[in-house]
């Protein structure tokens, strides 16, 4: 066979197969199609009805609170807004009310519920915030929730009496809070007695407000919350007092021929500045520790000064005080701030080295300029008045103070006689009495190892003389009256005496003889 005709028969047979397989490709593929088209409706019937199903689910929670939704651990899950604000104003309240917090302040504790702050939960606020949760997200996102729900917890949103929490913090500082107390000395037997100070406490009361808001708004079951206390230091420290060891200096001047008043007076004025504490920088004012001086704070009548004689008046005496005051003061080197002296000279200390007070325009002031306090005391027996200085000895650096005066001048005073036109004439007064004037110069002297290291001017001062100042009467005396002649007055006779006659006695007659019958 040739091979051409050879080739004819094998493409013939290859076109008659080929028409077989396509017709029954076709006829599949037209069932495959079909086959996919009722599945595709099912499919879409299928997701009709899970959309139906979904949204039906979606729709039976839209007026109920989503699955796993909890405030303070109660579970508001399917609960209405009804039924959730029934549960908050009651289960949930009840939680919120015993809820318990603790302030600790100074070793103290003081326990606070909620019930006590009158604490009220927004049961409306909370109940639409829960029935709210989850309702803005997407169908497929609340399926989810739904479908497999997680705890979900609502913060709580609850208001309390705002006047409850200020008492519950009035109730703490007032057992805390304290002033500060100053430490006592007293000199007892030659020796000294040093009372413990107390050191001031004071809560941070806007600090503890903040902080106690905090905790409550954590609701941090059995939270202790630390009050922050403010301490502070009195002025005067027992451990300051102590360091008071010796006397610096003493100093004495004698009142023993003062009159009662005065001498009440100069013990009673003692007595306000004995004790006195001037701590390091400190300026002690005597006015100030005196107080007033008047009849109704204690002091009695005595002679002061009044323009150029003594005259009776409230408080005499108080100036020896102040001025044996000064003489202490200058002895233990303190620095003196404000000193004045009397217009005229006193009796119980030379020119120079007194020192006057009245208050409020002059005042004895003084300065401790020492590292340490000291301590003053003062007391008069009537007779003698001591006033010492007590501190640290080592602050005097082993030197010792010598305070001395001199005289620069007197000035002796004048007779002045100054008539009187109210006085008769040979009569007189004495209306000032005869007082010395001085000028006088006072020094310091600075000693060490016995040696006089320093000697300084401390004051230059001056005391008025007053003359002696006699009222002379320059009145006529009246002429004296006449006296009047004496009447003469005649002898006065007596009658002559009235004599009675003389009656003779009548004769006794004897009785008649009694006869028998």
């Amino acid at each position: 066979m040739k091979k051409k005709t050879i080739i004819a028969i094998i493409l013939a047979m290859a076109l008659s197969g080929a028409g077989a397989i396509t017709f029954r490709g076709y006829a599949v593929e037209k069932e495959k199609q079909e086959t996919e088209a009722i599945v595709l409706e099912a499919k879409a019937q299928a997701v009709i009805i899970q959309n139906e199903q979904d949204q039906k689910i979606i729709n039976f929670w839209n007026d109920k609170v989503y699955p796993g939704v909890k405030i303070m651990g109660t579970d508001l899950s399917g609960k209405t807004k009804d039924e959730a604000q029934n549960i908050l104003e009651t289960v949930v309240s009840e939680k919120l009310k015993e809820h318990k917090l603790t302030v600790s302040a100074k070793d103290e504790l003081f326990p606070l519920t909620l019930k006590e702050l009158e604490i009220e939960v927004d049961s409306t606020t909370l109940a639409n915030e829960a029935l709210k949760l989850g309702k803005n997200l997407s169908d497929e996102e609340k399926l989810i929730w739904i479908g497999r729900p997680q705890e979900e917890e609502l913060g709580l949103t609850f208001g309390y009496n705002e006047e409850k929490m200020a008492e519950f913090i009035k109730k703490v500082t007032l057992k805390v809070n304290q002033e500060a107390k100053n430490a006592t000395i007293k000199r007892t037997g030659g020796s000294f007695v040093v009372g413990k100070h107390a050191e001031g406490r004071v809560v941070d009361e806007e600090k503890l407000l903040k902080d106690l808001k905090l905790a409550i708004d954590e609701l941090d079951s059995d939270r202790v919350v630390e009050a922050e206390i403010v301490v502070s230091l009195p002025k005067i420290t027992s451990e300051a007092l102590e360091k008071i060891d010796s006397q610096l200096s003493v100093y004495t001047t004698n009142y023993a021929t003062s009159a009662a008043g005065r001498k009440y007076n100069v013990g009673f004025s003692a007595s306000k500045i004995n004790g006195a504490v001037i701590m390091p920088g400190e300026t002690f004012s005597y006015n100030k520790e005196v107080g007033p001086v008047t009849a109704a704070a204690g002091f009695r009548n005595a002679g002061v000064y009044v323009g150029n004689k003594v005259e009776e008046g409230i408080g005499g005496g108080l100036c020896q005080v102040s001025s044996t005051l000064y003489q202490a003061a200058l002895h233990s080197n303190l620095e003196i701030v404000q000193r004045r002296n009397h217009s005229m000279a006193v009796s119980y200390l030379k020119p120079g080295m007194d020192a006057v007070v009245y208050g409020p325009y002059l005042d004895l002031k003084f300065t401790n300029t020492y590292d340490n306090p000291i301590y003053i005391s003062a007391y008069g027996d009537d007779n003698n008045l001591t006033v010492a200085v007590y501190g640290h000895k080592a602050d005097m650096g082993g030197y010792t103070y010598k305070i001395f005066s001199e005289t620069t001048s007197v000035i002796q005073p004048k007779t002045v006689e100054k008539p009187d036109p109210t006085k008769f004439v040979g009569e007189t007064e004495i209306e000032f009495k005869p007082v010395t004037g001085y000028t006088s110069k006072t020094y310091k002297q600075t000693i060490k190892d016995g040696k006089v290291v320093k000697t300084e001017l401390i004051s230059q001062d001056s005391y008025k003389k007053v003359d002696k100042v006699v009222l002379v009467g320059t009145k006529p005396k009246p002429a004296e009256p006449k006296p009047e002649p004496t009447p003469v007055v005649p002898p006065v006779v007596p009658p002559a005496p009235v004599v009675p006659p003389v009656v003779p006695p009548a004769p006794v007659v004897p009785p008649a003889p009694v006869e028998a019958p």
